[in-house]
Protein backbone atom coordinates (compact mmCIF):
# COMPACT_ATOMS: atom_id res chain seq x y z
CA UNK A 1 0.00 0.00 0.00
CA UNK A 2 1.16 3.58 -0.80
CA UNK A 3 -1.20 5.50 1.14
CA UNK A 4 0.98 8.19 3.57
CA UNK A 5 0.05 8.73 7.08
CA UNK A 6 -0.15 12.79 7.73
CA UNK A 7 1.70 14.09 10.51
CA UNK A 8 0.02 16.87 12.47
CA UNK A 9 0.89 19.93 13.54
CA UNK A 10 1.72 20.06 17.11
CA UNK A 11 -0.63 22.05 19.62
CA UNK A 12 0.53 22.77 22.85
CA UNK A 13 0.60 26.34 22.07
CA UNK A 14 -2.08 27.14 18.85
CA UNK A 15 -1.29 29.37 16.53
CA UNK A 16 -2.55 33.14 17.38
CA UNK A 17 -2.18 32.54 21.42
CA UNK A 18 -2.71 35.19 23.68
CA UNK A 19 0.47 35.59 25.70
CA UNK A 20 -0.71 37.00 29.15
CA UNK A 21 2.42 38.29 31.64
CA UNK A 22 1.36 37.24 35.40
CA UNK A 23 1.73 40.25 38.21
CA UNK A 24 3.91 38.98 41.08
CA UNK A 25 0.86 37.73 43.50
CA UNK A 26 -0.57 35.75 40.29
CA UNK A 27 3.03 34.18 39.65
CA UNK A 28 3.17 33.57 43.89
CA UNK A 29 -0.32 31.49 43.00
CA UNK A 30 0.65 29.77 40.60
CA UNK A 31 4.23 28.41 42.43
CA UNK A 32 1.92 27.37 45.18
CA UNK A 33 -0.55 25.26 43.11
CA UNK A 34 2.19 23.43 41.94
CA UNK A 35 3.48 22.66 45.21
CA UNK A 36 0.28 21.43 46.48
CA UNK A 37 0.72 18.41 43.57
CA UNK A 38 3.55 17.42 45.94
CA UNK A 39 1.47 18.18 49.29
CA UNK A 40 -1.47 16.10 48.06
CA UNK A 41 0.65 12.86 47.11
CA UNK A 42 1.91 12.74 50.63
CA UNK A 43 -0.93 13.64 52.52
CA UNK A 44 -1.29 9.84 52.98
CA UNK A 45 1.80 9.77 55.07
CA UNK A 46 0.30 11.65 57.98
CA UNK A 47 1.73 10.30 61.20
CA UNK A 48 -2.06 10.49 62.88
CA UNK A 49 -3.93 8.81 60.40
CA UNK A 50 -4.99 11.97 58.83
CA UNK A 51 -5.07 12.34 55.29
CA UNK A 52 -5.34 16.09 54.54
CA UNK A 53 -4.73 15.51 50.58
CA UNK A 54 -8.35 15.94 49.64
CA UNK A 55 -8.49 19.17 51.38
CA UNK A 56 -5.68 20.17 49.33
CA UNK A 57 -6.55 18.91 45.67
CA UNK A 58 -10.22 21.18 46.52
CA UNK A 59 -7.91 23.87 47.23
CA UNK A 60 -5.97 23.77 44.37
CA UNK A 61 -8.48 22.88 41.75
CA UNK A 62 -10.33 26.09 43.37
CA UNK A 63 -6.98 28.04 43.04
CA UNK A 64 -6.70 26.89 39.56
CA UNK A 65 -9.98 28.24 38.39
CA UNK A 66 -9.43 31.81 40.21
CA UNK A 67 -5.72 32.21 38.06
CA UNK A 68 -7.58 30.99 34.79
CA UNK A 69 -10.37 33.08 35.45
CA UNK A 70 -8.26 36.38 36.45
CA UNK A 71 -6.01 35.67 33.53
CA UNK A 72 -8.92 35.83 31.14
CA UNK A 73 -10.54 38.49 32.39
CA UNK A 74 -13.93 37.16 33.05
CA UNK A 75 -16.58 39.02 34.61
CA UNK A 76 -16.32 37.25 37.90
CA UNK A 77 -12.50 37.43 38.06
CA UNK A 78 -10.88 37.82 41.56
CA UNK A 79 -8.15 40.42 41.55
CA UNK A 80 -4.60 39.30 42.09
CA UNK A 81 -4.29 40.38 45.52
CA UNK A 82 -7.34 38.06 46.34
CA UNK A 83 -5.60 34.97 44.49
CA UNK A 84 -2.53 35.72 46.78
CA UNK A 85 -5.20 35.47 49.71
CA UNK A 86 -6.41 32.12 48.41
CA UNK A 87 -2.98 30.91 48.01
CA UNK A 88 -1.21 31.54 51.19
CA UNK A 89 -4.56 29.40 52.77
CA UNK A 90 -3.43 26.75 50.41
CA UNK A 91 0.20 26.89 51.85
CA UNK A 92 -0.84 26.59 55.05
CA UNK A 93 -2.59 23.67 54.25
CA UNK A 94 0.54 21.93 52.35
CA UNK A 95 3.01 23.01 55.51
CA UNK A 96 0.90 21.38 57.68
CA UNK A 97 1.09 18.39 55.89
CA UNK A 98 5.22 19.54 55.72
CA UNK A 99 4.75 18.71 59.30
CA UNK A 100 2.52 15.58 59.52
CA UNK A 101 4.79 13.80 57.32
CA UNK A 102 8.09 11.81 58.50
CA UNK A 103 10.92 14.04 57.81
CA UNK A 104 12.44 11.93 55.15
CA UNK A 105 8.73 12.51 53.34
CA UNK A 106 8.82 16.27 54.19
CA UNK A 107 12.01 16.23 52.21
CA UNK A 108 10.89 15.17 48.62
CA UNK A 109 8.30 18.18 49.27
CA UNK A 110 8.36 20.44 46.63
CA UNK A 111 8.89 23.97 47.61
CA UNK A 112 7.36 27.58 47.20
CA UNK A 113 9.64 29.19 46.23
CA UNK A 114 11.37 26.38 43.13
CA UNK A 115 8.22 23.97 42.27
CA UNK A 116 7.99 21.86 39.26
CA UNK A 117 5.62 24.19 36.91
CA UNK A 118 4.51 21.35 34.53
CA UNK A 119 2.26 20.45 37.65
CA UNK A 120 0.82 23.61 37.93
CA UNK A 121 -0.17 23.85 34.21
CA UNK A 122 -2.20 20.63 34.27
CA UNK A 123 -4.33 21.77 36.77
CA UNK A 124 -4.71 25.18 34.57
CA UNK A 125 -5.32 23.47 31.47
CA UNK A 126 -8.08 21.75 33.20
CA UNK A 127 -9.40 24.90 34.41
CA UNK A 128 -9.38 26.52 31.59
CA UNK A 129 -10.36 23.72 28.88
CA UNK A 130 -13.07 22.59 30.87
CA UNK A 131 -14.57 25.85 32.26
CA UNK A 132 -13.86 28.48 29.50
CA UNK A 133 -13.16 25.77 26.37
CA UNK A 134 -9.73 27.58 26.01
CA UNK A 135 -6.26 25.98 25.28
CA UNK A 136 -3.59 27.13 27.39
CA UNK A 137 -0.03 26.71 28.36
CA UNK A 138 2.68 27.78 31.39
CA UNK A 139 5.18 29.31 30.13
CA UNK A 140 8.80 30.66 31.43
CA UNK A 141 9.96 33.61 30.31
CA UNK A 142 12.99 35.91 30.18
CA UNK A 143 11.86 39.30 30.94
CA UNK A 144 8.81 38.35 33.11
CA UNK A 145 8.32 35.77 36.41
CA UNK A 146 5.41 33.71 34.21
CA UNK A 147 3.21 33.91 31.19
CA UNK A 148 0.07 31.93 30.01
CA UNK A 149 -0.33 31.37 26.61
CA UNK A 150 -4.00 31.03 25.77
CA UNK A 151 -6.23 30.90 22.41
CA UNK A 152 -10.04 30.04 22.64
CA UNK A 153 -11.17 26.87 20.85
CA UNK A 154 -14.02 25.95 18.55
CA UNK A 155 -16.34 24.55 20.75
CA UNK A 156 -15.66 21.35 18.95
CA UNK A 157 -12.26 21.43 19.52
CA UNK A 158 -12.92 21.38 23.35
CA UNK A 159 -14.96 18.33 22.92
CA UNK A 160 -12.01 16.04 21.72
CA UNK A 161 -10.00 17.83 23.84
CA UNK A 162 -12.15 17.39 26.92
CA UNK A 163 -12.66 13.52 25.69
CA UNK A 164 -8.98 12.70 25.57
CA UNK A 165 -8.66 14.43 29.30
CA UNK A 166 -11.72 12.09 30.51
CA UNK A 167 -9.69 8.40 29.61
CA UNK A 168 -7.21 9.52 31.98
CA UNK A 169 -9.43 9.35 35.03
CA UNK A 170 -11.64 6.81 34.04
CA UNK A 171 -8.80 3.98 34.52
CA UNK A 172 -8.42 4.87 38.65
CA UNK A 173 -11.77 4.72 38.86
CA UNK A 174 -12.74 0.86 37.49
CA UNK A 175 -9.01 -0.37 39.51
CA UNK A 176 -11.80 -0.08 42.68
CA UNK A 177 -13.73 -3.42 41.12
CA UNK A 178 -11.74 -6.47 40.98
CA UNK A 179 -13.65 -7.78 37.91
CA UNK A 180 -13.18 -4.05 36.24
CA UNK A 181 -9.71 -4.13 36.79
CA UNK A 182 -9.13 -7.71 35.55
CA UNK A 183 -11.28 -7.00 32.47
CA UNK A 184 -8.92 -3.81 31.71
CA UNK A 185 -5.73 -5.70 32.47
CA UNK A 186 -7.07 -8.16 29.58
CA UNK A 187 -8.54 -5.63 27.34
CA UNK A 188 -4.84 -4.13 27.33
CA UNK A 189 -3.52 -7.42 26.53
CA UNK A 190 -5.75 -7.81 23.33
CA UNK A 191 -5.63 -4.51 22.09
CA UNK A 192 -1.81 -4.52 22.29
CA UNK A 193 -1.31 -7.48 20.42
CA UNK A 194 -2.74 -5.21 17.42
CA UNK A 195 -1.16 -2.29 17.69
CA UNK A 196 2.46 -1.21 15.85
CA UNK A 197 5.33 -1.73 18.53
CA UNK A 198 5.58 2.16 18.55
CA UNK A 199 7.22 4.63 21.16
CA UNK A 200 5.16 5.71 23.54
CA UNK A 201 6.91 8.95 23.88
CA UNK A 202 6.01 9.64 20.26
CA UNK A 203 2.84 11.65 19.17
CA UNK A 204 2.30 8.18 17.02
CA UNK A 205 2.76 6.13 20.25
CA UNK A 206 0.72 8.18 22.45
CA UNK A 207 -2.51 8.12 19.77
CA UNK A 208 -2.37 4.04 19.18
CA UNK A 209 -2.64 4.16 23.30
CA UNK A 210 -5.86 6.58 23.63
CA UNK A 211 -7.43 5.00 20.94
CA UNK A 212 -6.72 1.99 22.93
CA UNK A 213 -8.06 3.37 26.03
CA UNK A 214 -11.09 4.58 24.26
CA UNK A 215 -11.81 1.16 23.39
CA UNK A 216 -11.18 -0.18 26.96
CA UNK A 217 -13.22 1.79 28.45
CA UNK A 218 -16.12 3.80 26.08
CA UNK A 219 -16.59 1.27 23.87
CA UNK A 220 -15.99 -2.60 25.09
CA UNK A 221 -19.17 -3.91 26.61
CA UNK A 222 -17.50 -5.24 30.46
CA UNK A 223 -18.78 -9.04 31.64
CA UNK A 224 -18.83 -7.07 35.51
CA UNK A 225 -21.11 -3.94 34.34
CA UNK A 226 -22.92 -5.20 30.88
CA UNK A 227 -22.29 -1.92 29.66
CA UNK A 228 -18.95 0.22 28.50
CA UNK A 229 -17.22 1.36 31.99
CA UNK A 230 -17.46 4.87 30.69
CA UNK A 231 -21.24 4.54 30.97
CA UNK A 232 -21.18 3.26 34.27
CA UNK A 233 -18.74 5.96 35.96
CA UNK A 234 -21.07 8.65 33.92
CA UNK A 235 -24.41 7.35 35.84
CA UNK A 236 -22.71 6.56 39.22
CA UNK A 237 -22.61 9.15 42.47
CA UNK A 238 -18.63 9.70 41.20
CA UNK A 239 -19.17 11.85 38.23
CA UNK A 240 -21.78 14.07 40.00
CA UNK A 241 -19.37 17.14 40.57
CA UNK A 242 -18.11 16.97 36.94
CA UNK A 243 -18.33 20.26 34.84
CA UNK A 244 -21.22 19.86 31.77
CA UNK A 245 -18.09 20.04 29.37
CA UNK A 246 -16.34 17.33 31.29
CA UNK A 247 -20.28 14.90 31.19
CA UNK A 248 -20.86 15.79 27.67
CA UNK A 249 -17.00 14.85 26.48
CA UNK A 250 -18.09 11.81 28.14
CA UNK A 251 -21.36 11.11 26.93
CA UNK A 252 -19.61 11.79 23.32
CA UNK A 253 -17.20 9.27 24.11
CA UNK A 254 -19.72 6.55 25.16
CA UNK A 255 -21.74 7.33 21.86
CA UNK A 256 -18.83 7.52 19.56
CA UNK A 257 -18.04 5.58 16.46
CA UNK A 258 -15.07 4.10 16.14
CA UNK A 259 -14.39 3.05 11.99
CA UNK A 260 -12.39 4.47 8.87
CA UNK A 261 -14.20 7.70 7.45
CA UNK A 262 -13.22 8.41 3.74
CA UNK A 263 -13.92 12.47 3.40
CA UNK A 264 -15.41 12.65 0.34
CA UNK A 265 -16.77 16.06 -0.07
CA UNK A 266 -15.91 19.67 1.50
CA UNK A 267 -19.56 20.94 2.41
CA UNK A 268 -18.74 24.58 4.04
CA UNK A 269 -14.90 26.15 5.55
CA UNK A 270 -15.05 24.22 8.32
CA UNK A 271 -17.62 21.33 7.09
CA UNK A 272 -16.84 18.00 5.62
CA UNK A 273 -18.81 15.09 4.69
CA UNK A 274 -17.37 11.45 5.31
CA UNK A 275 -18.78 7.92 4.43
CA UNK A 276 -17.83 4.79 6.44
CA UNK A 277 -14.93 2.10 4.71
CA UNK A 278 -16.76 -0.52 6.23
CA UNK A 279 -20.62 0.52 6.26
CA UNK A 280 -21.10 3.26 4.00
CA UNK A 281 -22.75 5.06 6.53
CA UNK A 282 -22.87 8.68 5.80
CA UNK A 283 -22.01 11.57 8.77
CA UNK A 284 -21.33 15.28 8.31
CA UNK A 285 -18.02 16.40 10.23
CA UNK A 286 -16.98 19.71 12.24
CA UNK A 287 -13.39 20.24 10.78
CA UNK A 288 -12.04 23.67 12.53
CA UNK A 289 -8.42 22.78 12.28
CA UNK A 290 -8.75 22.13 8.52
CA UNK A 291 -7.52 18.48 8.73
CA UNK A 292 -10.30 16.25 7.00
CA UNK A 293 -10.01 17.43 3.60
CA UNK A 294 -11.75 15.04 0.54
CA UNK A 295 -9.25 12.40 -0.40
CA UNK A 296 -8.31 12.05 2.99
CA UNK A 297 -9.19 8.92 5.33
CA UNK A 298 -9.58 9.28 8.91
CA UNK A 299 -8.75 6.47 10.95
CA UNK A 300 -10.40 6.12 14.49
CA UNK A 301 -12.63 7.85 16.31
CA UNK A 302 -15.84 9.77 15.55
CA UNK A 303 -17.15 11.77 18.25
CA UNK A 304 -21.13 12.91 18.17
CA UNK A 305 -21.65 16.92 17.94
CA UNK A 306 -24.98 18.17 17.81
CA UNK A 307 -25.91 16.97 14.38
CA UNK A 308 -22.39 16.43 13.24
CA UNK A 309 -19.52 14.70 14.62
CA UNK A 310 -15.70 16.23 15.47
CA UNK A 311 -13.31 13.30 14.75
CA UNK A 312 -11.13 12.22 18.20
CA UNK A 313 -7.41 13.62 18.61
CA UNK A 314 -6.16 10.14 18.66
CA UNK A 315 -7.54 9.92 14.90
CA UNK A 316 -4.76 9.02 11.76
CA UNK A 317 -5.04 10.68 8.96
CA UNK A 318 -4.05 9.24 6.33
CA UNK A 319 -3.75 10.31 1.99
CA UNK A 320 -5.87 8.19 -0.03
CA UNK A 321 -6.44 10.12 -3.15
CA UNK A 322 -5.50 6.81 -5.20
CA UNK A 323 -8.75 4.94 -5.51
CA UNK A 324 -6.33 2.09 -5.22
CA UNK A 325 -4.95 2.85 -1.88
CA UNK A 326 -8.70 3.46 -0.88
CA UNK A 327 -9.47 0.05 -2.14
CA UNK A 328 -6.58 -1.61 -0.11
CA UNK A 329 -7.68 0.01 3.05
CA UNK A 330 -11.60 -0.94 2.87
CA UNK A 331 -10.71 -4.13 2.24
CA UNK A 332 -7.87 -4.19 5.10
CA UNK A 333 -10.27 -2.42 7.61
CA UNK A 334 -13.24 -5.39 6.55
CA UNK A 335 -10.84 -8.76 6.77
CA UNK A 336 -10.08 -8.01 10.00
CA UNK A 337 -13.37 -7.33 11.25
CA UNK A 338 -14.92 -10.12 9.54
CA UNK A 339 -12.34 -13.00 9.28
CA UNK A 340 -10.51 -11.73 12.18
CA UNK A 341 -13.48 -11.14 14.08
CA UNK A 342 -12.27 -8.26 16.18
CA UNK A 343 -14.27 -5.93 17.07
CA UNK A 344 -14.50 -2.78 14.73
CA UNK A 345 -11.96 -0.32 16.87
CA UNK A 346 -9.51 -3.19 17.05
CA UNK A 347 -9.75 -4.27 12.90
CA UNK A 348 -9.05 -0.22 12.94
CA UNK A 349 -5.95 -0.38 15.03
CA UNK A 350 -4.85 -3.28 12.59
CA UNK A 351 -5.46 -2.13 10.07
CA UNK A 352 -3.20 0.77 10.89
CA UNK A 353 -0.54 -1.28 12.29
CA UNK A 354 -0.58 -3.68 9.67
CA UNK A 355 -0.94 -1.62 6.44
CA UNK A 356 0.20 1.81 7.43
CA UNK A 357 3.26 0.97 9.23
CA UNK A 358 4.34 -2.63 8.80
CA UNK A 359 3.76 -4.08 11.45
CA UNK A 360 3.52 -7.63 12.22
CA UNK A 361 0.63 -8.56 13.98
CA UNK A 362 -0.93 -9.78 16.15
CA UNK A 363 2.09 -9.20 18.08
CA UNK A 364 3.35 -11.91 20.62
CA UNK A 365 2.62 -9.88 23.77
CA UNK A 366 2.77 -11.86 27.42
CA UNK A 367 -0.03 -11.88 29.52
CA UNK A 368 2.45 -12.39 32.73
CA UNK A 369 6.40 -12.19 33.65
CA UNK A 370 6.32 -15.76 34.13
CA UNK A 371 4.70 -19.36 34.46
CA UNK A 372 4.56 -18.81 38.16
CA UNK A 373 2.85 -15.62 37.30
CA UNK A 374 0.77 -17.05 35.02
CA UNK A 375 -0.30 -19.77 37.15
CA UNK A 376 -0.71 -17.37 39.77
CA UNK A 377 -3.35 -15.22 37.56
CA UNK A 378 -5.17 -18.40 36.50
CA UNK A 379 -6.05 -18.85 40.33
CA UNK A 380 -7.12 -15.55 40.62
CA UNK A 381 -9.29 -14.54 37.87
CA UNK A 382 -10.74 -17.87 37.95
CA UNK A 383 -11.89 -17.52 41.42
CA UNK A 384 -12.73 -13.40 40.78
CA UNK A 385 -14.86 -15.25 37.66
CA UNK A 386 -16.78 -17.94 39.63
CA UNK A 387 -17.81 -15.21 42.85
CA UNK A 388 -18.53 -12.77 39.95
CA UNK A 389 -21.12 -15.00 38.42
CA UNK A 390 -19.58 -14.58 34.97
CA UNK A 391 -18.54 -18.30 34.44
CA UNK A 392 -18.93 -21.66 35.95
CA UNK A 393 -17.62 -25.07 36.39
CA UNK A 394 -18.37 -27.93 34.01
CA UNK A 395 -19.51 -31.05 34.61
CA UNK A 396 -15.90 -33.13 33.09
CA UNK A 397 -18.47 -36.19 32.18
CA UNK A 398 -20.37 -33.57 29.97
CA UNK A 399 -17.46 -30.95 29.54
CA UNK A 400 -14.76 -33.04 28.17
CA UNK A 401 -11.35 -34.63 29.20
CA UNK A 402 -10.44 -33.39 32.78
CA UNK A 403 -7.04 -31.40 32.44
CA UNK A 404 -3.92 -33.27 33.48
CA UNK A 405 -2.77 -33.60 36.85
CA UNK A 406 -1.47 -31.00 38.02
CA UNK A 407 -3.13 -27.91 37.26
CA UNK A 408 -4.38 -25.20 38.79
CA UNK A 409 -8.35 -25.30 37.74
CA UNK A 410 -11.02 -27.51 36.82
CA UNK A 411 -12.53 -26.98 33.48
CA UNK A 412 -14.46 -23.61 33.29
CA UNK A 413 -17.41 -22.63 31.26
CA UNK A 414 -16.39 -18.81 29.96
CA UNK A 415 -18.91 -16.29 28.61
CA UNK A 416 -19.00 -15.82 25.16
CA UNK A 417 -16.76 -12.69 25.34
CA UNK A 418 -13.21 -13.13 23.10
CA UNK A 419 -11.18 -10.69 25.17
CA UNK A 420 -11.43 -11.98 28.48
CA UNK A 421 -10.89 -16.15 26.62
CA UNK A 422 -7.94 -15.19 24.70
CA UNK A 423 -6.28 -13.80 27.99
CA UNK A 424 -7.16 -16.75 30.10
CA UNK A 425 -6.02 -18.79 27.55
CA UNK A 426 -2.53 -17.05 26.87
CA UNK A 427 -2.53 -17.28 30.56
CA UNK A 428 -2.68 -21.03 30.66
CA UNK A 429 -0.67 -21.43 27.52
CA UNK A 430 2.26 -19.08 29.50
CA UNK A 431 2.04 -21.50 33.09
CA UNK A 432 1.81 -24.58 30.98
CA UNK A 433 5.35 -23.73 28.61
CA UNK A 434 7.90 -24.68 31.59
CA UNK A 435 5.44 -27.00 33.54
CA UNK A 436 4.43 -28.95 30.62
CA UNK A 437 0.44 -28.66 31.59
CA UNK A 438 -2.31 -29.63 29.54
CA UNK A 439 -4.24 -26.83 28.34
CA UNK A 440 -7.96 -26.95 30.34
CA UNK A 441 -10.91 -27.08 27.50
CA UNK A 442 -13.10 -24.48 27.78
CA UNK A 443 -16.56 -23.40 26.12
CA UNK A 444 -18.49 -20.42 25.62
CA UNK A 445 -21.55 -20.18 28.57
Amino acid sequence: MTASVLSRPTRALPAGARLIALAPDAAYAVRVLAAAAGGAALGTLAADGEDPSEHIVRGAASLARQIVAHALGTADAAPAASLATSARELERLIERVRRMIPASAAELMPSIDDPPLPLADEWLREAALERHEHALMLLAHPEYQLVLGTRALHPAEALARTAERVLHGVEGWASHDELLELEVEASYWFSERWAADADLESERGERSVTRRMEWVFADRRTLGLGEPILASLLASADAEGWTPARRRAARALVDSEADAWHVFRSTGHETALARSLTNGREIAVRDPNGEALPGRVVMGRALPFGEEHVFALSTELVAADDPADLRALTADVRAFATSGRLPLAMAVEATIADGLFGARIPRPVPAAEDADAALARIDEGCDLLLRRGVARTLDPQRGGPRPATGTSRDLLALPDDPVTAAWMSALVSESSRERQYSQPVRRPV
